[in-house]
């Protein structure tokens, strides 16, 4: 996916996170923030790794190991499936050949995180 799509949208995702929690700000400062916006390349890293294997579990099995990281650090799984929730909604505005396949992975592990 092109990167400055990639880019908007990660700017897009931190902050409707930001503004719609804003106690995450109070709770991890501009730093916390970044973190976000790092959390979310990742997050697309890993789709398009899992995207080009054509294998979702690759992705699944990331969304749940980050997961438990999160968790261990005060996070709440809502936040990670809320988090891919708005991904997915800004894939739907792009016109991009992986849109579909990451639109996909994206619901696969949000229906993983939903019942783990």
């Amino acid at each position: 996916m092109n990167i400055s799509i990639v880019s908007n949208i990660i700017d897009e995702v931190t902050e409707g996170i930001y503004n719609d929690f804003p106690e995450l700000l109070t709770k991890y400062g501009e730093a916390g923030k970044n973190k976000c916006r790092e959390d979310n390349q990742h997050h697309f890293k890993q789709l398009k790794i899992a995207l080009e294997m054509n294998n979702v579990e690759l992705f699944i099995d990331y969304a749940l190991w980050l997961n438990q990281i999160l968790t261990s650090r005060g996070m709440q799984t809502a936040h990670l499936i809320d988090n891919f929730r708005r991904i997915e909604s800004a894939l739907a505005n792009v016109t991009d050949p992986d849109q579909t396949g990451y639109i996909s992975f994206l619901k696969a592990a949000i229906h993983a995180l939903e019942n783990k």
